[in-house]
């Protein structure tokens, strides 16, 4: 990602001066956003949260590379995995003496709720559509397990033979598969309603 097509939070400030970076979260939120982070992006990108959350200030890039002895470009990418994630934003300003920018990063640690919610969904709405295609179609398969399994259609078009392997192909029962999809898709609207309740109650 460019940095120029980053929208930064504050690119006007000329004041070099670090803001605080300090907000309170419950250690629920602590732990949710640790646990989320290295889940989705990694140990590296995590143990960058763990800097930036536990910093009473804005810090820069290279503070975090010489606090980690991490690479600079390690750390500038996992800055930016968080900045995706809406999780970190920045401010930058131009070294009079280098005329390059200087970036100072901010961790938004309580934004962690609306990414669990963001994630869930998305996950949610993946199970639905799969349970969806599950239902609306039928379909064939042959013997071979390493061969894929082929919709109606497909079958037909193929006169019901494997075009992988040449054997005939079979009606394949999917019901086993559609109540595991169904289970999955209860259990995380489960999940999503005690999330929500735990949120309210932060």
């Amino acid at each position: 990602m460019a940095s120029d097509e980053v929208n930064e939070y504050d690119d006007e400030r000329k004041n070099s001066t670090k803001m605080s970076s300090k907000i309170n979260i419950s250690e629920r939120q602590r732990q949710t956003l640790i646990e989320v982070v290295e889940d989705i992006c990694g140990e590296e990108v995590k143990q960058v949260t763990l800097v930036l959350l536990n910093s009473e200030e804005e810090t820069t890039d290279e503070e975090i590379s010489e606090k980690l002895d991490m690479r600079l470009n390690q750390v500038r990418k996992s800055l930016y995995k968080l900045y995706d994630l809406q999780l970190a934003t920045f401010r930058r300003i131009r070294d009079k003496s280098t005329g390059w920018f200087v970036y100072f990063w901010i961790l938004h640690p309580e934004r962690i709720d609306f990414l669990v919610e963001k994630k869930q969904n998305e996950v949610l709405s993946k199970l639905k559509s799969r349970l969806e295609y599950e239902d609306s179609n039928m379909f064939f398969t042959c013997s071979n397990h390493e061969c894929p399994r082929v919709i109606f259609q497909n079958a037909m078009d193929s006169n019901f033979i494997c075009e992988k392997c040449g054997e005939r192909l079979e009606a394949f029962d999917n019901e086993q598969l559609k109540t595991i999809l169904n289970t999955k898709i209860v259990e995380l609207e489960e999940i999503k309603k005690k999330t929500a309740q735990i949120v309210n109650k932060t």
